[in-house]
């Protein structure tokens, strides 16, 4: 077992490394919350391709948003990730009714990375520490309950 250890991180840049080194151990899942996904490094050449790691050893990836905008213009990196990783990968829109400022990935149910506010690029990472996820864990599942499916994998047309 792996020690557990904690990171700061002030900046994009150094919020972008703790969520790449998070996303580069995990195995079973990864869990995201955040308003729009337009801070995350999963656009990115690097982004993407530690993702497709983590999907291609069976990862699944869940990702509550509050908007969905961002997404369905700019992130064709994750929207290709999308359609090759279908089965395992969903994206659902948080209701109005929720109360979530908070940036979280959860990954494995024991890596955590964790923003207090969408606004802020300060907060910590705490890698190898169950105890330090379940909470967190626990309140992204009550939501991801109470949340409905949006963005699908596939674009139709005419």
């Amino acid at each position: 077992m792996r020690a557990t250890e904690t990171i700061a991180f002030d900046g994009r840049t150094q919020f972008h490394a703790v969520v790449l080194r998070a996303l580069e151990t995990c195995r079973h899942s990864v869990l995201i919350v955040d308003r729009s996904l337009e801070d995350w490094p999963l656009e990115s050449a690097e982004g993407a391709r530690v993702l497709r790691a983590a999907l291609g050893r069976g990862a699944r990836l869940r990702i509550l948003l509050r908007e969905t905008d961002w997404v369905e213009r700019h992130a064709s990196r994750l929207q290709r990730l999308r359609r090759e990783f279908s089965a395992r990968v969903e994206i659902r829109r948080l209701p109005d009714n929720l109360h979530v400022v908070e940036c979280l990935l959860i990954g494995d149910r024991q890596h955590t990375v964790r923003r207090a506010h969408w606004d802020a690029m300060h907060g910590s990472c705490v890698l190898a520490s169950p105890n330090e996820a379940d909470a967190p864990t626990d309140r992204f599942e009550s939501a991801w309950q109470e949340s409905v499916p949006c963005l699908p994998a596939t674009t139709l047309g005419l």
